[in-house]
């Protein structure tokens, strides 16, 4: 398998859209700043999520785009993509995003003067709802390869150990281990300018966490965003009860949204790939003690 002619044309036609918006955007608003809320996640880390709570605050402006490194075909996006796509959003708008932690990425976010918000999960999590999004969503360029799989253990075991070049013979497409792939994301941990959401700390008791440390978070993000609500207006308008859990495809993946869902799909072979490429790394995240579980 390998790259289609018509789906390079199709980016480069993409990018002449959004270039044509963002010089637009630029002409009209001359040197007026204007202040965007990135909603950025690692993939299928619960991005909406996320984005439901955002698009409740007023004054935010919901926006249908989403901008990310890789396009469905597999194609990386350039960093002129990811610039004229941000910079196309109108004033306060939230930017969800699939944006890895770089130096060049940070740049283009700091000409936007971004309000950075990243959102991750437990990578087990991660990996069943990959694996489950990969098959059922045919404009992916991993689905033909998944669909060829004889079931789902086997598709669960590409999302965790990754997908190499020439498997199967003669395709030129890949996806590294779940472990390299998040480590392009973990920059955004240590950012001084971003706040950090672990998924299982917003989603509440509708999903099987804390509802005081859901609210607790949604006041984080008030104050990061330099805003704020009477008390009484966050447990009522923000409890997990309160969201739509049917607007997020997210949460009704990888366990119905639920912390440890995986827990229903890994075999004994699913937990020592996923030890052997990401043991430490869900140590240092703090989801387990040590590799005995």
């Amino acid at each position: 398998m390998s790259y289609q002619v018509k789906d390079i044309f199709r980016l480069h036609a993409r990018d002449f859209v959004f270039q044509t918006r963002y010089i637009r955007e630029k002409l009209l608003r001359g040197n007026r700043l204007k202040t965007l809320f990135l909603c950025n996640s690692y993939p299928k880390s619960g991005t909406h999520l996320l984005y439901q709570i955002l698009y409740s605050l007023p004054g935010l402006v919901k926006w249908d785009d989403i901008v990310s490194v890789q396009a469905l075909c597999g194609v990386m996006n350039t960093a002129d993509h990811i610039r004229w796509k941000i910079g196309s959003a109108p004033d306060r708008a939230i930017v969800r995003s699939h944006l890895m932690c770089t130096d060049e990425i940070l740049e283009i976010l700091q000409e936007h003067h971004c309000k950075l918000l990243f959102i991750y999960r437990d990578l087990r999590d991660v990996a069943v709802s990959h694996a489950r999004w990969v098959t059922k969503e045919p404009r992916i360029f991993l689905h033909p390869i998944y669909q060829q799989m004889s079931g789902f253990d086997e598709q669960l075991m590409s999302s965790i150990k990754g997908v190499p070049v020439g498997s199967p013979f003669g395709s030129n497409v890949s996806q590294p281990d779940i472990g390299q792939d998040f480590a392009r994301w973990k920059g955004w941990l240590s950012h001084p300018e971003t706040l950090t959401i672990k998924f299982e700390d917003l989603v509440g008791e509708r999903g099987g966490g804390s509802e005081e440390k859901r609210l607790y978070l949604v006041e984080q993000i008030l104050d990061h965003l330099e805003m704020s609500l009477p008390a009484d207006q966050i447990r009522s308008k923000f409890a997990s009860t309160a969201m739509d859990p049917e607007e997020s495809h997210t949460f009704k993946k990888g366990g119905k949204g639920s912390i440890g869902g995986w827990q229903t799909y890994f075999k004994e072979e699913h937990k020592d790939a996923f030890k052997k490429v990401a043991g430490d790394l869900l140590i240092e995240l703090d989801y387990e003690q040590d590799l005995n579980w």
